[in-house]
């Protein structure tokens, strides 16, 4: 038999009992808790300390139709095949106002290309391992410290180019290949850049540097840039850009060709002996970029480049001139879908620019004066947020051939199947 007390206060008394126990229980849990060892990450220390990390993996397949030419697909050098294009992973702290810097680390296939003179890790053409694009499957790619004040920034190290439209990072492209123009300017400089906002709408960057892809600079001269950046509206904006100085130039191991009797003087033993020498390079790039609506967005970029004391044909130095032209357009059609459509021009005048790389020095083949034209269309789609799956169909097409067969001949027409995943983090 159960007795229930009919006295209130036996139920007030347990109900205070219950609330002692639980105000003892609580602070019995806070107190275990402040003596246990606080949550440490390395995130969590990062972000503490305003510094931003983020990275990304690009993994991919290309098929070609014939072998690709390095000096069209700079990134595409393998008929048919499974890559670790890149592996990135950048560190960076950089107030709007006071001192910062940006560390960026590029591991995969990719590096071998991008790696500049002096720092390159791969296989190559000289026994300190150190031409520029040698190879290698690790690369600094940028490092540079930064002081900003007011309307100016001044950074010193190394940094990627003001120069074109796409990116060594390959998640901030919107095609899998690049155009061929990617791999006719500078990838990254190191030296000092100087950034002044003028006004809202305009900004002015002045630099001197090593020049073209070049840690360790190869000639006693600097390189200049300059570049202006017009915002017209908030939809649309216009860069001019140039750079200009000595750049050394290695003469190409071609049949018939006698370099050392062309090159006499001003000779850099270092890079080349007797086969190289300097001449000045000027590259004048400009790039438009305008949204003609929300989800569609057009960029037009315009390249005209020359190379003094280059070789021009056999027994022949002389400057080189090319240029080139390239159109994007990108349309937004959803959240997870996208198109992509680039066409481009690239003219080399005397056929140094544009050499097919089949001989046995590996440095290239004069074919003379070409004109190459590519189409590329591509479609991503991103299922969320930080991933991308890209499909491509690309055509090359070449006044001259330039693209190797299977027998050996070389063709005048490419086409190139691409499929690729990008992970952002």
């Amino acid at each position: 038999m159960t007795f229930i007390s009919k006295n209130p206060r036996s139920y007030f008394g347990l109900f205070a009992a219950v609330l002692c126990l639980g105000a003892s229980t609580l602070s019995q849990a806070k107190d275990e808790e402040s003596d246990a060892e606080p949550e440490v990450s390395l995130g969590k220390l990062f972000k503490k300390a305003n510094i931003e990390v983020k990275g990304y993996l690009d993994m991919g397949y290309m098929a070609h139709s014939q072998t690709p030419d390095p000096s069209v697909q700079v990134f595409d050098t393998t008929k048919n095949s499974f890559a670790l294009n890149q592996a990135s992973v950048t560190i960076s702290k950089l107030p709007t106002q006071g001192i910062g810097g940006l560390v960026n680390l590029t591991a995969g296939s990719n590096a071998g290309v991008i790696c500049s003179y002096g720092a390159c890790s791969g296989n190559n053409l000289n026994s300190n391992n150190t031409t520029a694009g040698s190879g290698g499957y690790f690369d600094l790619t940028q490092a540079f410290m930064q002081y900003a004040k007011n309307a100016w920034t001044v950074m010193g190290g190394k940094y990627t180019t003001l120069a074109g439209v796409e990116y060594i990072d390959s998640g901030a492209d919107t095609n899998i290949t690049r155009s061929i123009l990617f791999g006719k300017i500078p990838f990254t400089h190191t030296g000092l850049r100087a950034i002044n906002n003028v006004t809202e709408a305009t900004t002015l960057t002045m630099g001197v540097n090593n020049g073209w892809d070049q840690v360790t600079g190869m000639t006693a001269s600097k390189t200049v840039e300059m570049a202006v950046n017009e915002a017209f509206t908030k939809d649309t904006s216009l860069l001019f850009d140039i750079y200009t100085g000595d750049e050394t130039v290695l003469a190409p191991a071609t049949a018939g060709v006698n370099a050392s009797n062309m090159f006499t003087a001003n000779t850099f033993t270092a890079y080349g002996g007797a086969n190289a020498r300097a001449g000045n390079r000027t590259l004048l790039d400009m790039v438009f970029t305008t949204n003609l609506t929300q989800s569609l967005t057009f960029i037009l970029n315009a390249d005209h480049a020359s190379q003094q004391n280059e070789i021009i044909g056999l027994n022949q130095v002389g400057t080189e001139t090319y240029w080139g032209v390239a159109g994007y357009l990108n349309y937004q059609i959803n959240e997870q879908y996208r198109v992509s459509f680039r066409a481009e021009e690239v003219r080399d005048n005397s056929g140094a620019a544009l050499a097919t790389g089949i001989d046995t020095g590996g440095y290239g083949v004069l074919v003379g004066p070409n004109t190459v034209r590519e189409a590329t269309l591509t479609l991503g789609y991103a299922p969320v947020k930080a991933f991308e799956l890209r499909g491509e169909i690309r055509e090359d097409r070449a006044d001259k051939g330039l693209f190797a067969e299977s027998n050996g001949i070389l063709s005048q027409s490419m086409t190139t199947y691409g499929l690729q995943g990008i992970y952002k983090f």
